[in-house]
């Protein structure tokens, strides 16, 4: 016979006595009946601890023919309610229920009996089978209350997977990880108008400088000067020159520990502010808007922007100070070895395929900030791994997950020492998994930075920029950005209609 769950359809209301509301269809549900009726007519105390027992193999359970009967809404005026049998007997009460009922429901009582006196395993089955069932009702609301509050972010990890890794827009991305965070407060037009208005801002500036704006040089410059200086902007219909303030670095909870939308881009679009995680992908995001060619690049609690100037080498750009800086400035943070600069984990330019990994990270780590560590979680950090198998996020909460497992192992173990664990077959092999996810990040070159020694580093760049490598640096770019100046415009830029 088919099994049936204890789940009722959406809109129905279970009877908390005798399960009344309830077709009694098979045979679970029968001594699910029978059982509480027994136990209150004869005042039993229920053992709890069975319910804490490990599940046990499933027993088959002869069939009992039974008479079935199906709920009917309305009440009699006595408040019993009154149940059509499927026999096309006569709607009768239950106070007199036909012998043929009686006599049925007698042999379930006395099967019961055995069962309940001598046949323990059996009783142990049904118990078991019941616990399950009532724990499914139990997870079943909390995975339907964990559906709804994860809705967007659910979403968000569907419509990333619909990207292409190799090709892809960094603005739908990070609109998309940022807006579920956010629980779908912001619309992708406002964004993609406030980016459209920004790459107005910048060509127009790039426009009065004479400086040709199809050049990527050229336009990595106007943002780069969008970044630090701001500027002035002709808007043609007001027809009024509006003062646009730079980009400034939030020191304020810059790594989102109190309000985690401190990390975001969006955020820093409406505050004008923001930090190493979310002016770099703006700086990106603009860029995409402007068809200019840049590349994010990670060092440790880190990333920045890199471009390349005419001869197509390689520069390095400070968003939080919005400054050419030289890669020896980065490498003194004193926290990226040979081992990281050999496999690329840090001061490389990222393809597409790891920034789209990255952007998956960044998702689930705004996950995390809101939700516990679960099997959804679990599945975008494999994805991740998948698209990249080096990405330190996604290894960094390896090591922690089995960090904490290895504890819990330990824990229900005793806490034995060290020299006695490998007595513990179970915790023993926690303990080395955990010492093999740290082998992995460390091998990579991973070395955590402390707070303080990243801010110290980041006020570095004031020494940085009076170094004569930084300044030969700043006078060569400007020497190539004179190149360009060569550019005659045709004529001002300004809104109009196309026919």
């Amino acid at each position: 016979m088919k099994k049936q769950s204890l789940f009722f359809k959406k809109g129905s209301i279970p009877h908390t006595c005798y399960f009344q509301a309830v077709y009694l269809n098979t045979v679970k549900l029968i001594f699910l009946f029978v059982i509480q009726s027994h136990l209150l007519s004869a005042q039993v105390t229920v053992r709890y601890e069975i319910f804490n027992r490990a599940p046990l193999p499933q027993i088959e359970i002869p069939t009992v023919q039974f008479q079935s009967f199906q709920p009917l809404n309305t009440i009699n005026s006595a408040g019993n309610i009154n149940p059509n049998f499927t026999n096309n007997t006569p709607s009768i009460s239950f106070n007199r229920m036909s012998i043929k009922i009686q006599e049925q429901n007698q042999q379930v009582l006395q099967q019961h009996e055995a069962i309940m006196n001598g046949g323990g395993s059996q009783r142990n089955a049904i118990l078991e089978d019941i616990r399950n069932d009532v724990r499914e009702m139990q997870y079943g609301h909390e995975y339907r209350e964990w559906l709804t509050k994860t809705k967007y972010y659910r979403e968000a990890y569907e419509d990333l997977l619909q990207l292409n890794p190799d090709s892809f827009s960094i603005t739908n991305a990070v609109y998309l990880v940022e807006n579920a965070w956010y629980e779908g407060k912001y619309s992708f037009s406002s964004l993609k108008s406030r980016l459209q208005l920004e790459a107005k801002i910048i060509k127009q500036q790039l426009h009065n400088e004479k400086v040709n704006p199809n050049n990527t040089l050229a336009l990595n410059y106007g943002i780069q000067k969008r970044f630090k200086t701001g500027g002035q902007y002709y808007d043609p219909k007001k027809k009024q020159t509006l003062a646009i303030k730079p980009f400034k670095y939030d020191f304020e909870d810059y790594k989102g520990e109190k309000d985690y939308s401190k990390m975001f881009a969006l955020k820093m679009l409406g505050t004008g502010k923001g930090q190493c995680h979310s002016m770099p992908l703006l700086y990106l995001m603009i860029a995409e808007e402007l068809g200019a060619k840049a590349w994010l690049s990670l060092a440790p609690e880190h990333s920045f922007i890199r471009f390349m100037d005419a001869n197509n080498n390689l520069l390095n750009f400070e968003t939080t100070n919005s400054n050419l800086v030289s890669t020896t400035w980065l490498h003194q943070s004193g926290y990226i070895n040979a081992a990281a600069i050999k496999n690329k984990i840090y001061l490389d330019t990222l393809s597409q395929r790891q920034l789209y990994a990255q952007c998956m990270a960044d998702l689930l780590l705004g996950y995390l900030s809101k939700f516990q560590y679960d099997g959804f979680a679990e599945t975008m950090r494999q994805k991740i791994l998948q698209l990249n198998p080096q990405n330190m996020t996604a290894m960094l909460l390896d090591a922690k997950l089995k960090t904490n497992m290895a504890l819990h192992k330990i824990n229900a173990a005793g806490r034995p020492l060290e020299k006695d664990l490998h007595n513990y077959p179970d915790a023993y092999l926690a303990y080395l998994l955990m010492q093999q996810s740290y082998d992995t990040v460390d091998g990579l070159g991973f070395q955590d930075m402390p707070a303080e020694a990243y801010q110290r580093w980041l006020k570095s760049v004031d020494q940085e920029k009076k170094k004569q490598e930084n300044i030969e640096l700043q006078q060569r770019i400007q020497r190539e950005i004179k190149q360009q100046k060569q550019y005659i415009p045709k004529s001002t830029i300004v809104d109009r209609p196309r026919g």
